[in-house]
């Protein structure tokens, strides 16, 4: 391989004879800039002496993000890390040693939609396999009532494939109380209901998963693990997901609070409807009751739709998915307003209930028509999921993302895409450990979240300690993510205030300390606790991580706004993203026939300066279709 390799080496570089082929290989990577077509030619040829990712051996680009799925033993080398922490993997250099910076850097590589699993019926024991996220349906009287979920270890399945033994990770009911527990139980598919959890996206792989249960089931063997099993805030489904993707949530139990949300709601409307007119004739203040239990439901879709904008921030879900819940949950928030509307009309003419009435009813019906047959016509990209991008190496040529375009959701197709490093002083990305807020009907938890301040608009306060006696800073930072996962919140007891206090000096006493405005990224440091605006009120956490925001520069190919009268263009213009204060999405095509990235740019630039922009038929949104998929 290394004569090969030779022969396309830029001149004046040689290779050191003294060094092992694995040494050499990895010095000779950076040098081969203009060269690719002819070392990917070489890489096909020798791929199967390579110990790389099964996703290269099926589709070798030798994209950037690709190097990152070579060997443990190319990856483990100092040389390596190196040569390619100048080009663009900014993130390795901020890695130490230890599994835990690993984890967390995997970890935060893109996002899971909690909306976008599907799940795949198990016939024979031979389609489950080491890593897998399984859930067996459990019935009574027939009836499915609930979902149990566990992570596959092992797999032994006898010679009909229909019966076998499986090795488990769940909650499961020990000898004293419900806890995770390896479980080794022979499943005959005859008699079994199981089903694999398939993930759009997973950032880990199975080896990876199956080790991360492994580990959690030793912590809570040895009982040094403080989580125990919860229904709503800890069940064996959040237990799943988190192993399998670092995320943390429950399907059933966000389906049965929003069943429960939505049937109070049904039937407050409903009463309202039935007791409205029994309530003209008796005392205001019990006719108002009526209009306060339109008003809670309505309360309730706002903090719905909080929720849902918040979980798209954070890569919980992707834009498909929140687009479609945002749509239900407004046309949700118009009923309840047309309720209020209705309740007030009522006194006032009988002709405007029934006008009311009739819009609330058909309201519904015409908003999901028209979301679900029509908006794919004229924006087809509403049917693709995309992932929210807060990573760089998560966008390549020839994708398709979605971006901020004068104030709108705009579509274009990436030519090129580079790291930019602005280094600005007065901008940061604060990794904070803090009770986050999760709705109004929603657990607080302690999370590790990563938010970006533009310090000069956001007012945020470094608290001086220096008269605590405080732990160590690295101590500081250990103590926080230790209560990672810490549902004991109480407004008076257990805030993040308090929280935060005893993680710096041991103690929870909310006594006023001197505090300095920041200003820029150098009065940060790992440790510090801060006071920033969250939710709009005063807020405290942990800092445990400080970074200059991840910026990146993209060549984008689309349709130009030049203004209400002026004909749209499409032209190649260069655009500068910061992933943590921008929501920049990359399209999803998994599934689809689709062109090879190179094809992608080709047929984009081949369009560049046409003038033919339609509203409903050709606009970037149907141009970068044109660009990606196959008709």
């Amino acid at each position: 391989m290394m004569t090969s390799l030779r022969h396309i080496l830029p001149a004046g570089s040689t290779i050191p004879q003294d060094e092992d082929e694995s040494s050499s290989f990895t010095n000779l990577l950076s040098h081969f800039q203009g060269s690719e077509n002819e070392l990917q030619s070489i890489l096909q040829s020798e791929q199967k002496k390579l110990f790389v990712d099964e996703q290269i051996r099926k589709d070798l680009n030798f994209s950037q993000s690709e190097l990152n799925s070579l060997t443990n033993e190319v990856l483990d080398s100092e040389e390596f890390l190196q040569e390619f922490e100048q080009v663009d993997i900014s993130d390795i250099t901020n890695l130490g040693q230890s599994n835990d910076d690993v984890d967390e850097f995997i970890e935060t590589l893109g996002p899971t939609c909690e909306e976008c699993m599907t799940y795949e019926k198990v016939h024979r024991i031979t389609q489950i396999s080491p890593g897998d996220h399984i859930r067996f349906h459990k019935r009574i009287v027939g009836l499915n009532v609930y979902n149990h979920h566990a992570i596959v270890t092992d797999v032994d399945a006898e010679q009909n494939e229909r019966v076998g033994k499986i090795t488990l990770i769940h909650f499961q009911k020990g000898t004293q109380k419900i806890t995770v527990l390896r479980e080794t139980k022979e499943y005959d598919m005859e008699t079994e209901e199981i089903e694999i959890v398939r993930y759009q996206w997973r950032p880990f792989t199975p080896e990876q998963i199956v080790d991360r249960a492994n580990k959690m089931a030793d912590k809570f063997e040895q009982d040094v693990h403080a989580e125990s099993y919860n229904l709503f805030g800890n069940n064996c489904e959040e237990k799943s997901n988190e192993i399998a993707t670092g995320s943390k949530f429950s399907n059933q139990v966000s389906s049965f609070a929003n069943y429960v949300k939505y049937t109070i709601s049904w039937l407050l409307k409903l009463f309202l409807k039935g007791a409205i007119k029994f309530c003209q004739g008796i005392q205001p203040v019990i006719r108002g009751f009526a209009h306060i239990t339109v008003i809670a439901s309505l309360l309730s879709m706002v903090d719905r739709l909080a929720t849902l904008k918040d979980k798209l921030k954070k890569g919980l879900m992707c834009l498909k998915c929140y687009e479609k819940e945002h749509k239900k949950m407004t046309v949700s928030l118009i009923f309840c307003l047309i309720s209020i509307g209705i309740s007030v009309m009522f006194h006032v003419s009988c002709f405007y209930f029934a006008v009311s009435s009739a819009i609330a009813v058909a309201l519904p019906c015409v908003s999901s028509f028209v979301m679900d047959t029509i908006m794919p016509l004229i924006q087809p990209a509403s049917k693709i999921p995309k992932p929210v991008v807060k990573r760089c190496n998560m966008i390549h040529n020839g994708d398709v993302i979605t971006f901020p375009y004068i104030g709108l959701n705009h579509e274009g197709v990436v030519t090129s895409v580079s790291p930019y490093n602005t280094n600005d002083l007065h901008e940061v990305k604060l990794t904070l450990v803090h009770f986050n807020y999760p709705g109004l009907f929603g657990t607080r938890t302690v999370v590790k979240e990563e938010i970006f301040f533009d310090l000069k608009k956001d007012y945020v306060y470094v608290y001086d300690f220096s008269q605590e006696k405080p732990f160590r800073s690295q101590e500081v930072v250990k103590r926080a993510l230790d209560r990672c996962g810490d549902q004991n919140f109480s407004t008076f007891t257990n805030r993040s205030s308090h929280m935060s206090r005893h993680c710096k000096t041991g103690k929870t006493e909310l006594k006023k300390l001197p505090f300095k405005k920041a200003t820029e990224i150098t009065n940060f440091s790992p440790g510090d606790i801060i006071d920033f605006t969250y939710c709009s009120m005063s807020h405290e956490a942990v800092v445990v991580k400080v970074e200059y925001p991840e910026t990146i520069k993209c060549s984008v190919v689309h349709y130009k706004y030049d203004g209400v009268i002026r004909t749209r263009t499409i032209i190649e213009e260069d655009f500068i993203f910061k992933l943590a204060d921008q929501n920049i999405f990359v399209h999803d095509y998994t599934g689809c026939d689709i062109h090879p990235p190179e094809e992608v740019v080709r047929r984009a630039k081949t369009r560049l300066g046409e003038q033919k922009f339609n509203t409903f038929t050709n606009r970037s949104s149907h141009f970068a279709k044109w660009c990606k998929i196959k008709e």
